[in-house]
């Protein structure tokens, strides 16, 4: 299985990305299902922001046509891309749109 990891922009101001490549390895939380599954992480990637449409941001979409290029299957989206009081980023959610249209299946969360 080819995946890959989206995250917020913002949360990289505190975010390691640990939690994520944690959960990956032991195949808990969001990624169980792949349990005894060989896993390649195609990615580990950002959006570019807030404020701009993904498909009107050429380096959006040249992300997305590099993970479908590359052959990624699943594109999980990071618990940061979900705030509990303001739901999903709009933003991430248009991303997960333009992945899905490319043929990439997309699951929300990882740890």
């Amino acid at each position: 299985m080819k995946l890959a990891i989206l995250n917020c922009l913002k949360s990289n101001r505190v975010c390691t990305g640990a939690a994520c490549l944690k959960a990956l390895s032991e195949r808990t939380h969001s990624f169980a299902p792949y349990a005894g599954e060989e896993i390649e992480l195609t990615a580990f990637l950002r959006c570019n922001g807030c404020g701009t449409s993904p498909r009107e941001d050429a380096g959006i979409v040249e992300k997305l046509d590099r993970l479908q290029s590359i052959g990624t299957q699943v594109l999980h989206l990071g618990l940061c891309t979900n705030k509990k009081d303001t739901g999903e980023c709009p933003t991430i959610t248009q991303m997960a749109q333009m992945a899905q249209e490319r043929g990439i299946r997309v699951v929300r969360g990882t740890h």
